[in-house]
């Protein structure tokens, strides 16, 4: 293609019929015509997924993990028929939900197509799940086997769940390296060869520390007796020896509008939604990346780290190998290691949020291959923005494509073309994805180019089928439009300009984005009163420099000189609630304030005040109080 084609015609623009995004669809000149009316397939992901993989060399590999064995089309599709008929003799049926907690690994994508191929739904968890949560999940799904990573913490929160009230009937657990070992080595070498893997992880572990905690691994298995066909939590190796055989299977050719993936939004703990896609909202997101003008074209290469438990993981594996990428799969890393880690594995793909590309911007490597630099996650600023492509300038590197969507939408909604982006802006809509601006929560459009601002609608095939027997919180969120269509009310603010681009203003609810994660403000309340330990509470967002923004808790105690109880609730958080719901600070108060107008909590002026004023607050660790009110804590 030509760059040409996707230069703005301005006067175009102005020339549009209705002013109205959802039926002018401005941003479709930054996509290829000849796109513009092809059809959505109606088979099931796996058949889908395979067919277009199927348009590649058979010696294209598609898929690797930490840059070793390769898996090319027939060693996926080899690799999945493995799957189904271990599957099918554990007694796994079309509709029944299986689960999965584990670390970014091949296993889990050869599962998935499996399971869809099939007729079957994955539940996916995220891996720093607590226990309570866990068990919530599986119990929401009805799932009676659970596929985990075999490392210690995945393992110890596992037993804990075992020891619940749920329907577990066998738990496998994978080893990491499973995709490479078996592959490389049999017997006895196997243990060395996890050693040494082990040991030169990209993450840099203190070789005790690691020691002890597979020594402690090891010394869980033996007392659950892994091995033995009457416990419920067995190895792989044993699943393989027990359900690795020949067997007649039965599998589904269609069901387009039928449940095959869940993920979770929201909550803390019995609070969180089950997202479920459809087979039709997979593939339509899949058709999106591929024939929308984003630049994710066949022979690139992608280095995945995304955890498998969110709807972007498919979008980032699945997703890019149909448009002929290979993904590198990286199943754990540090933050401040990651510039280290692209510079090794040198992708021209990466879909990374604010912090990394941060890191990337100041760290000494040169990027030059990078030509797909996507943001998404959380909101790229204007300023980090503008720095970031400044230093990638100077790299070599291609600008940042800022994306935009969530779950509800299976993960991508917009991103910027790779010719043509926008400071600032979300992008453009996929192919096959509306996105217009309505008055907040009716279906009165606003008209598009007039910078109105309102809230970010968005329709189409990718629109999540609802909330896991959740109807009250669908209807709130999926609403039927008098255009026929229904739209996913975002509770973002934005405004569309007269080229199609999205950029975000801001949002209604009471929510901030932690490292790539949403945290509901009033979740986390709703997670501190039912601990009995404070007597009033109000969760306010804080920006910070090295997490963009931060949840603080202002507190009201019993006994405002008696601290303990801050860190009774800070342990309870930690210990049942995601990372992503700890307060950077707890603030003792004698009363939360309230507005005027209707006597409700008044966050805006607890987020005004600046907690960090020495002259009027002391710091003691995480718990700040009012110099005014009380002696500076030692």
């Amino acid at each position: 293609m030509k760059e040409e084609k996707y230069v703005l015609d301005k006067e175009t623009s102005k020339s549009m019929k209705t002013g109205y995004a959802s039926i002018d669809k401005p941003w479709m000149k930054w996509h290829d015509s000849a796109y513009k009316d092809l059809e959505i397939s109606d088979d099931n992901f796996y058949d889908y997924f395979m067919s277009e993989i199927e348009k590649y060399p058979s010696d294209t590999i598609l898929l690797d993990l930490l840059g070793q064995k390769g898996f090319t089309k027939n060693d996926i599709e080899n690799e999945v028929k493995k799957h189904i008929k271990m599957f099918t003799n554990l007694g796994i049926k079309s509709g029944d939900v299986v689960s999965f907690m584990m670390l970014n690994t091949p296993e889990v994508i050869f599962m998935f197509l499996a399971l869809n191929k099939m007729g079957a739904i994955a539940n996916l968890i995220k891996f720093d799940e607590s226990p309570d949560r866990i068990n919530y999940m599986l119990n929401l799904t009805n799932s009676k086997y659970f596929f985990v990573t075999d490392v210690p913490p995945i393992i110890m929160n596992v037993i804990k769940v075992l020891n619940m009230d749920n329907g577990l009937e066998r738990v496998i657990t994978i080893p990491v390296m499973e995709s490479i070992i078996t592959s490389e080595l049999k017997g006895n070498e196997i243990k060395n060869r996890i050693d040494d893997l082990v040991y030169t992880t990209h993450k840099e572990y203190d070789p005790e520390i690691e020691k002890k905690e597979f020594l402690e691994l090891d010394q869980l298995q033996k007392e659950l007796r892994l091995e033995d066909n009457n416990s419920k939590m067995i190895s792989y190796a044993k699943y393989k020896d027990l359900y690795l055989k020949k067997t007649p299977v039965k599998l589904l050719h269609k069901g387009t509008d039928k449940t095959t993936l869940i993920v979770y939004t929201g909550g803390s703990t019995g609070d969180a939604k089950g997202v479920e896609l459809t087979n039709k909202n997979l593939v339509a997101m899949v058709h999106g990346l591929k024939y929308s003008n984003y630049g994710f074209t066949y022979g690139k290469t992608s280095m995945n780290i995304l955890p498998p438990a969110i709807a972007y993981y498919l979008n980032a594996t699945c997703g890019l190998m149909v448009c002929g990428v290979r993904v590198t799969q990286i199943p754990a890393f540090e933050i401040e290691k990651y510039p280290e880690l692209i510079d090794m594995y040198k992708p021209n793909i990466i879909y990374s949020g604010p912090i990394l590309l941060k890191l990337m911007a100041i760290s000494p490597y040169n990027f030059n291959y990078l030509t797909n630099p996507v943001s998404g996650g959380d909101k790229l600023l204007v300023n980090e923005e503008l720095m970031i492509n400044e230093s990638f300038k100077q790299k070599g590197t291609k600008p940042v494509q800022q994306g935009y969507g969530s779950s509800e939408v299976t993960a991508v909604a917009t991103c910027n073309p790779a010719i043509g982006s926008k400071i600032g802006s979300l992008g453009i809509p996929m192919i096959d994805v509306d996105v217009s601006i309505f008055e907040y929560q009716t279906d009165k459009e606003i008209p598009y180019g007039k910078n109105m601002e309102g809230e970010i609608c968005i329709s189409g095939p990718t629109l999540m089928k609802g909330y896991l027997n959740n109807s009250a919180a669908t209807d709130y969120v999926k609403r039927y439009h008098n255009d026929g269509k229904y739209w996913l009310h975002t509770d973002d603010i934005g405004v569309m300009d007269e080229d199609g681009f999205i950029f975000h203003k801001g949002r209604y609810k009471r929510m901030l984005t932690r490292n790539g994660q949403k945290l509901w403000l009033s979740a986390l309340e709703d997670e501190v009163m039912k601990t009995g330990l404070v007597k009033d509470c109000c969760a306010v967002k804080m920006s910070d420099e090295v997490e963009r923004e931060v949840p603080v808790l202002h507190l009201v105690l019993s006994n405002s000189e008696d601290v303990s109880q801050i860190y009774m609730l800070d342990n309870y958080l930690k210990e049942n609630c995601p990372p992503t719901y700890l307060p950077k600070y707890y603030v003792v108060r004698e009363y939360i304030p309230v507005t005027e107008v209707n006597n409700k909590k008044d966050f805006k002026a607890l987020e005004k005040e600046d907690i960090l004023d020495d002259s009027i607050y002391t710091k003691s660790g995480k718990i700040i109080k009012s110099i005014q009110k009380v002696k500076k804590l030692d």
